[in-house]
């Protein structure tokens, strides 16, 4: 009878933990990570800049790209 308890109590916890998990993940997600949304909103900044850079200096290429971002990322 105790064994069927256990099992019963250990399915039970199981259980309640898949369903508590994707709870928890949306309300850390929710609590207003500002690192993510700075980075993202930096990242649109220098995308804006670099459709300027490219039009204005007539500059194309990966290797431009990724020098363009390393400095503008850093600033």
């Amino acid at each position: 009878m105790r064994k069927h308890l256990l099992v019963a109590a250990a399915s039970l916890a199981f259980a309640a933990a898949i369903v508590t998990a994707p709870v928890l993940a949306q309300t850390d997600a929710n609590k207003g990570d500002t690192t993510k949304t700075t980075q993202r909103q930096k990242m649109k900044d220098c995308a804006a800049k670099w459709k300027e850079e490219k039009a204005t200096k007539n500059v194309s290429g990966r290797d431009a790209y990724r020098a363009f971002m390393k400095d503008c990322l850093k600033s």
